[in-house]
């Protein structure tokens, strides 16, 4: 789900964020850092306002479920290094300082306003309505009490009653400021270097001396017979009437793009589709029992490599941990489902010399190469004459010939934060020499002066943020409870 308060334009930056209100079902985490028994199931006090241990694990669940999602093989013991316990207690925390002056000027929430805007949450809605059922629903699925949920809209609604007092006033001054770094440009003459014509020379004892140090790294990839049974979708009979069953049974899923029921014929293609999906899973995981089971079925026989991508990602990590005779569930494959069953397996082995020597050649060339291109540019980047580009700025999007889109950007990026007038940026397989010719401030457009007036108010209210969330704790006393 979506975090409602990401809608709203007026916020408090960093110190103030209010999390995405995500759900996951994967239940407690373990602690082991505070000491709840003594302090009445209190994390924190701040204030008159006590941060609870509920309100802590629902908040460390959130920041978990944000990482879990962004960063592949997230798990615990990451988040412990990471200290994200101490970044979900810091964010209640000023949280709590807010509310304790929410409290001195008389700011609530009522009752109203957080079922006013719970309603107009889409994942509550049917048809464009607030439906209750589907509420408790969702929550429940979800591992979520609607009075928690409850709190945190609460909380959200708090926070943002208290950020819309903040100014937002962005100075003439600090605008400009602001904004001559985007009205800066250069005037840049260019020469591209590559590495076509180095050729260094590699003798044996050095060829071997480089595979016996990265040794490890060449591998013979694992070998995969598999066992397989694809069912396709489009292959599977139906009964016409069942397609308006599929169709009133799941009408929530046939739905314009402004909420609004498709008609049945409208919807036919799509509803064929799904009623065909999944006739073909069901006659998928039938097979997959058999091949389970080593019974009936007409299988095909394969064998892949650990090197492959023919398969999803997650089938090839978990095949590399399977055992032979384990067997795989139906997954969506191509227009249908697959079920594949773990026959054989060669585990990868270490290449020798003579297997590895290509690759650890090719290597230990492209190295070599670069360091020498990398020598040439050095020597040649203070007194070469190029080709004269013209003006560019931080923001340029145009093109260099010679230079892919992912070059330019580097390029400019890196001349934009050279302290010197001339240098050189090596790309992969090339060096490309710069010189600054003539510099001015006259690079402002319509487009950078919009950019320019966010980027200030963002700084200026991370600023007052920062200095307001330090004051309040000054002003109410911050207690934690820890061991």
């Amino acid at each position: 789900m979506i975090g409602w308060m990401q809608k709203r334009k007026k916020y408090l930056v960093v110190t103030i964020w209010v999390s995405t209100i995500a759900f996951i079902g994967a239940g407690m985490f373990g602690w082991g850092s505070y000491n709840f028994a003594a302090t009445g199931d209190n994390v924190a006090k701040v204030g008159k306002i006590n941060v609870t241990r509920q309100e802590f694990e629902r908040e460390y669940r959130k920041f978990y479920n944000v990482y879990a999602e962004a960063l592949r093989d997230f798990d615990e013991e990451q988040a412990k290094k990471m200290g994200l316990d101490n970044q979900a207690l810091e964010l209640l925390i000023n949280q709590a300082a807010l509310k304790n002056f929410a409290m001195d000027l008389g700011l609530r929430i009522s009752d109203s306003e957080v079922v006013e805007e719970i309603a107009k949450m889409q994942d509550f809605q049917n048809n464009g309505r607030f439906d209750e059922e589907l509420y408790k629903r969702v929550l429940k699925d979800n591992y979520f009490r609607p009075k928690d949920f409850e709190a945190d809209v609460r909380s959200a609604l708090l926070m943002q009653k208290i950020s819309a007092l903040l100014p937002d006033v962005v100075t003439p001054l600090e605008l400009a400021s602001v904004a001559s770094a985007f009205a800066l440009q250069d005037r840049v003459e260019i020469e591209i270097m590559d590495t076509k014509n180095i050729r260094p020379k590699i003798s044996e004892t050095e060829l071997k001396s480089y595979w016996e140090t990265n040794q490890s790294h060449y591998k013979n990839p694992a070998q995969y017979g598999l066992q397989t049974i694809f069912v396709k979708s489009s292959e599977q009979p139906f009964e016409q009437s069942e397609l308006q069953e599929q169709y009133d049974q799941n009408k929530s899923l046939y739905l314009d793009e402004n909420g609004v029921l498709k008609s049945f014929e409208q919807a036919k293609a799509q509803v064929k589709s799904d009623l065909e999906s999944q006739k073909a899973q069901t006659e998928a995981f039938k097979e997959y029992l058999n091949l389970k089971k080593g019974e009936g079925g007409v299988f095909q026989e394969e064998s892949i490599t650990s090197e492959e991508s023919k398969y999803p990602e997650e089938i090839m990590q978990d095949l590399s941990q399977a055992k032979i005779g384990d067997t795989f569930k139906p997954f969506a494959y191509k227009d249908g489902y697959l079920a594949l069953r773990l026959a054989s397996k060669t585990e990868e082995s270490p290449k020798s010399f003579e297997q590895a020597r290509k690759q650890a050649y090719d290597e230990l060339l492209n190295i070599k190469k670069t360091q020498l291109l990398q020598i040439q540019a050095a020597n040649k980047a203070d007194v070469f004459k190029g080709k004269d580009i013209g003006y560019v700025y931080p923001s340029f999007q145009g093109d260099i010939k010679g230079l892919s889109k992912k070059e330019v950007e580097t390029l400019i990026e890196r001349i934009f934060n050279s302290p010197k007038s001339s240098g050189f940026v090596l790309l992969d397989d090339k060096a490309v020499l710069f010189k600054i010719i003539k510099q001015d401030f006259l690079g402002v457009s319509e487009n950078n002066k919009e950019l320019s007036e966010t980027i200030a108010r963002n700084l200026k209210t991370r600023f007052l943020d920062q200095t307001i969330i330090n004051q309040l704790k000054q002003k109410y006393p911050v207690k934690r409870y820890q061991q």
